[in-house]
Order: C-alpha cells, then sequence, then structure tokens
C-alpha cells in the first residue's frame, strides 16, 4: 500500500503539473483568442467579436451606420461587442426560463426564409459563404432569433396594448404616407406578329384574336385563356401584369387600360410586337386610403414600436442587475 507521504507528494505533483498545463493554455488562449468581456461568468472572446464585426460590415456592404462610427474602427468594435454582450444576456435568460427552440422549427423557419425569398438551400448557402457565414451559424442565428421571439411574449408583449384614439392620432398626423395615385391592374394577352409577316400570316392572327373575344364575351376566364393562347412572359400568372401607374406601361397600352371599367375587356389593339387584349382588374382612385383599410396597418407599426420601446428597457434592467466586464 502505499504510504500517505508518498501519496501526498504524488497528490501534489498531479496538482502542480494542472497548475502548470492551465497557466500555459491560458497564456496560449489570451495570445490566440484573450477575453474581450465576461458576462455573468461566461466569456466573450476576440475572435468572436472580429468575426461579428466582419459579418456586420460584410451585411451592410460597407455602408454600416453606427452613429457616425462608421470611421471609426475602435468604435465599431464596441458597438458589436454592446450586441454581443446583450445577446450573452438574453441567451442566459432564455436558459433561466426554460426556453427551448428544436431543430424541426429551426428547420421550418429556414424553409420559410427560403420561401420568401424565393431561393434554393445552394443559393441560400452561397449567399452566406459571401458574407462569411456558414449555414451551422446561420442556423445558430434563426435559433437565438426564436428563443428571443419566445422570451419577448413571455417578457413583454402582455404589457403592450394599443388603444383606438391611438390609431386616429397616427392616421391624423401620418396622413400623407396613406396617400395614393391612381393605379390600375390589367390582364393581358398578347398574339405575336413576326416582323416579317405576310398578310395571310396577320390575318390569321386577327382571327385568333377575334375568337378570343368571342369566347370573353361568353364570360371564358380570362386566365386560363391567357394561359393557353397568350405570347407574353405574363402567360403563367393568367397574364396578370400586376398594379402599374401611369407612365410605367407602353402609351399605346395606358391610354386603353386607364379608359376601361373594372371587369371591362378591351378591343383588339395593334403594336410592332403583335396583337393585344387587355382587361381591367381592378383599379385605385387617386385620394387619401380611408382609416378602415389601414387600421391594421398603423396597430401593426405602433405595436412594433412599443414592443422595439419595452424590449430596449427591460434589457436595460438586466444590465443593471448583471455582472459585465469589458476588458477590450
Amino acid at each position: 500500500m502505499m504510504n500517505l507521504a508518498k501519496k501526498q507528494i504524488l497528490i501534489l505533483f498531479f496538482i502542480l503539473s494542472f497548475s502548470i498545463s492551465c497557466l500555459n493554455l491560458k497564456a496560449a488562449a489570451e495570445t490566440i483568442d484573450r477575453v474581450v468581456a465576461i458576462v455573468n461568468g461566461e466569456v466573450i472572446t476576440l475572435t468572436e467579436l472580429n468575426e461579428a464585426v466582419s459579418f456586420t460590415l460584410k451585411d451592410t456592404e460597407g455602408t454600416i451606420n453606427f452613429d457616425g462610427a462608421e470611421k471609426d474602427p475602435a468604435e465599431i468594435k464596441r458597438k458589436v461587442l454592446d450586441r454581443l454582450i446583450d445577446n450573452k444576456l438574453i441567451e442566459q435568460e432564455t436558459k433561466k426560463m426554460g426556453i427551448v427552440v428544436y431543430e424541426k422549427e429551426i428547420d421550418n423557419a429556414l424553409e420559410n426564409i427560403q420561401k420568401e425569398n424565393s431561393i434554393s438551400r445552394k443559393e441560400l448557402v452561397e449567399k452566406l459563404e459571401s458574407k462569411g457565414l456558414s449555414l451551422e451559424k446561420y442556423k445558430e442565428q434563426i435559433k437565438r432569433g426564436m428563443e428571443k421571439m419566445m422570451l419577448v411574449n413571455r417578457e413583454i408583449k402582455s404589457r403592450v396594448v394599443v388603444n383606438e384614439d391611438e390609431l386616429r392620432k397616427y392616421y391624423t398626423e401620418n396622413m400623407d404616407s396613406f396617400k395614393v395615385i391612381t393605379e390600375v391592374r390589367v390582364q393581358h394577352i398578347l398574339l405575336s406578329i413576326p416582323p416579317n409577316a405576310d398578310e395571310a400570316k396577320i390575318k390569321d392572327v386577327y382571327e385568333k384574336a377575334r375568337e378570343l373575344l368571342v369566347k370573353l364575351s361568353n364570360k371564358e376566364d380570362f386566365g386560363k385563356l391567357a394561359e393557353m393562347y397568350s405570347q407574353d412572359i405574363s402567360l403563367d400568372s393568367g397574364g396578370d401584369m400586376g398594379w402599374f401607374k401611369r407612365g410605367e406601361v407602353t402609351p399605346f397600352l395606358e391610354k386603353v387600360v386607364f379608359s376601361l371599367k373594372v371587369g371591362e375587356v378591351s378591343d383588339i389593339i395593334r403594336s410592332g410586337l403583335g396583337l393585344h387584349i387587355v382587361k381591367l382588374m381592378d383599379r385605385k382612385e387617386e385620394g387619401v386610403r380611408p382609416f378602415e383599410e389601414v387600421r391594421d396597418e398603423i396597430k401593426d407599426t405602433i405595436y412594433v414600436k412599443k414592443v422595439e420601446k419595452e424590449f430596449k428597457e427591460w434589457s436595460e434592467g438586466l444590465r443593471k442587475r448583471s455582472f459585465i466586464k469589458v476588458k477590450l
């Protein structure tokens, strides 16, 4: 059996060896990746800060604006570090509250982002990599964002109320933002006539156009006919050209469509491209959008501003209750 003295010497040797190893590791860590902030005992490293600064600069494509700090790299670092500290505090709070975001929820959010931006997973990855961000790190950002949203739902949203007086006051004070000028939404069928077409070819195209007018007069669906016969790029959307104002469409079409009534179909219109038939789907007249039409938009705007204000105050309170040491 090992005697007590020998055992104590070996333990002491182990402790000393471990301490020396830790010192060496600490020295190496400070050289490679020193600590720039401590937040309630958790660290933010220089590497994390540099990555965040790099991504922020790339994300804004060189037009970053931190209240005039864009010409001062040190100030940019300080402001980005400030954000990292806030993120760390929020991360700690979500853990305390037991907030959990599951992988399936992150994947669903990622799919929604792709759909909203009409991009494939490959295109998304390429876009992220161009900004120095991997897909895994982006998913981590999504997770943090969802955690923050759940935290806001618990801590903030229940305290935010928007009343009717606020809605009407905002509407009155921001009337200019609800002004509209006349816009029309049009469906379109184009039957092309080649530049070198002979009389027989032109006659055939006119005959087809007249047949379409007969079908339309018999209440056949304009969109389906556009998909079947139109040679315009709008055919995939049933000929829907979307909304446009005066000056945003060729003059020969503008004159016709702005004279139509909603639901009315034009006669055959000849242009250098061929023969056109248009239908006025909808019209927005010049004026101010009524309060009831924009009520929900106003409510959302005020609500978001109030949530942001409440969250800022909540975050400031959280900072005051926390131990934060900056070593930048």
